[in-house]
Formats: structure tokens, sequence, C-alpha cells
């Protein structure tokens, strides 16, 4: 976040923030409904986040989902379906470097611009335009702020908070990935809101955290957000504003990027069924600090297997089961007033989407 804006934000925390709106009732179908989610699908068509710039080197292969990126070794980056032309099977299954990328069942090659260099006994293939079977390119790949879009640049109006974070002086330490039984909104609702940081978190980062100190703005459909830190209370006059409050944004409609003290979240959920989903986590640090594994290591089981897997993916599986017992809607108050923003977004993409 740009330190003015943080600034900002945590001074309106110190004067006591914000209680303004009203509650927002969510049906329960919009969790549980297969009908609505195919309504929701084309949101994941949106500019979206999928990885960092850092993770692919020149020369560097990174499957994500269906799509596999690749940057040349002049630096050039191309996304593309990661299936080979011939009998469409996933080229690369894990992060790579590579001169060229080669199909593990017959052989055929492709250059890193993903034309298609080598067909093993050509002859076979009699008839058809080879030259016309290069890998099919995925539209819109884009650079900004240290991270890698598909469908163009979507930071819109976070693209200052996004590019002062410096994710470009980050490198990834660990990655993780996971399935569990919620609706995808439960995961993003999840991290929208500070209401339930004492009660949830008491156990793990709650002793970091001020009860309910959150303030949230809308910033187009996207959301930024400060939770105050207890240093806030007693801060001298020259303490660093990140260490006064944790700064968190929503990139519409499914990634959550946090600013720790030291280190930054990339999270991403999609949805494989209405009460399915599919997470993912990367963990970006310092640069100059790569080599201090043994602190990393303690950050990513308290934030990663603890606080996300344990406390936050753990009470959205709750939820999808007490919605399963019946539950004919979900209550939000004013501290939750992010999750309103979140559903008038969804509401206006799939108004568009009706026209």
């Amino acid at each position: 976040m740009q330190p003015a804006t943080q600034q900002r934000i945590i001074e309106a925390l110190r004067q006591g923030g914000s209680l303004e709106g009203e509650p927002l009732r969510v049906p329960a179908a919009r969790y549980t409904d297969a009908a609505w989610l195919a309504r929701e699908r084309p949101l994941f068509e949106l500019p979206r986040i999928v990885a960092a710039s850092s993770e692919i080197p020149p020369g560097g292969c990174l499957p994500i989902g269906t799509t596999l990126l690749v940057r040349d070794r002049e630096g050039a980056l191309r996304a593309f379906a990661n299936s080979c032309r011939h009998r469409g099977t996933r080229l690369v299954d894990a992060p790579c470097a590579a001169k060229a990328l080669v199909c593990p069942y017959h052989g055929w090659t492709y250059g890193l611009d993903g034309a298609l260099l080598h067909v093993p006994h050509e002859a076979a293939f009699a008839g058809v335009d080879l030259a016309r079977r290069g890998l099919v390119e995925r539209p819109a790949v884009a650079e900004r702020a240290g991270l890698v879009w598909l469908g163009g640049d979507g930071a819109g109006d976070l693209a200052g908070d996004l590019e002062a974070i410096g994710l470009a002086d980050h490198v990834p330490f660990r990655r993780a990935h996971a399935t569990r039984r919620c609706n995808w909104k439960l995961v993003i609702e999840a991290f929208l809101d500070g209401y339930h940081v004492r009660f949830l978190h008491r156990d793990s980062v709650y002793r970091f955290f001020i009860d309910a100190a959150s303030l949230a703005e809308p910033a187009g459909h996207h959301i930024r957000a400060v939770t105050a830190r207890r240093a806030l209370r007693d801060s001298p006059p020259d303490a660093q504003v990140r260490e006064l409050g944790t700064a968190s944004y929503l990139i519409f409609p499914a990634t959550i990027i946090i600013e720790h003290p030291d280190f930054v979240s990339i999270m991403q959920v999609a949805p494989e069924a209405p009460d399915v989903t599919v997470w993912d986590h990367l963990m970006l640090v310092p640069r100059a600090r790569a080599g201090e594994t043994e602190h990393w290591d303690k950050s990513w089981q308290l934030i990663e297997e603890t606080v996300f897997q344990r406390e936050d993916l753990w009470v959205c599986e709750q939820i999808q089961r007490g919605l399963a017992a019946g539950s004919e809607e979900l209550l939000f108050g004013t501290l939750e007033i992010g999750v309103r923003w979140f559903h008038d977004a969804i509401a206006a993409e799939l108004a568009k989407s009706s026209a």
C-alpha cells in the first residue's frame, strides 16, 4: 500500500474507525446452488493474478491450472494452453527450466515462443499443416507490480498500492495447494473483516492485533484494508507504518494479498463446485533475506498451516456445513462492510453478463 494511503487509514483507526452502513443479508442459496455458481463462472474470466514475476526467470516454465507460463531467454513472457497439439497431453507438470518444451507422450517439441519445432516421424502427418500446430496462446498476459496477470492488467485503482509493495524485490519461498469443502465466496469473506480475529485466531495471531479494529475502502471492484496491530496503541512518532497495521487487498473477484510485517502472501481461490474450492497460497519474501529459511519456515507454519488452514479455511467448512443444516441466510454487520462491497461487485458483473 502507498505509505500515505496506509497512514491515512491508520489515522482513522486511531480515531476509532467507522461503523457506517447497515447489515447485509445474503441468501444461503448463493453458497449452495449449482445454477448460481454457473452464473458466477464468468467472473473468473476477468483479469486475474496467476503468479509472481520472480517465479519465472528467463528460460523458466510455470504451470498454473490449465495454463503454462513461459519466459524466453530474452525475457519475454507468454502464456499457452498447457496441452500438446498432437494428442492433448499436458506438457509441463511442475516448474522447470527448459530450452524447449517436449511432450512426454510422443516427443513433439515446441520452442519457448510456442512454435512447433520437431515432430518425430513427420511423414506420418502428410497433409497436416504442422506449421499451424504451435501451442495455443492465451491472450493478454501482462506483468504489473511484480505480478503476472491473465486477461490483461487488472490492477485498476489499486495500481499504485501494488507497486508500493515492491514485489519485484521479492522471491517465492513456498506454495501451498488445497481443496476445501466450502463455497469460494466464504473464503473471500473470511479475509474481508477484522471482526473475527479475537475469537477464531485467539491462540495464533490475535496477540498481534486489536480486536475488531479494521478499516476498508472500495477501489473500483477491488478493496483495500488495514487491520490495526497492537503497536498502534502506544506507537512512537517514528514507528514504521507497516508495524502499526497490516494492509490487505481483495483483487476482485478471488485474489487476496496480505502485507505481513516482513513477507507477502498471495492467495487465490477457484470454485470446483458450489461446496468445493481450490486454494492456492504463494509466500513471497524479500530477495535480500531469502536465505533466512529457518525464520521463513516458522512464518509459514504460523500463517499457512495454522491461521489459514486450521482456522480460516476450517471455519469456512463449518459455515458450509451449517448451510447444509438448513440456514436460510448469512448475516453481516457493519464491521464486515467489505463483504457488502464484494457482493455489490458480484451483482454488478452479473448484471453485465445478463445484459
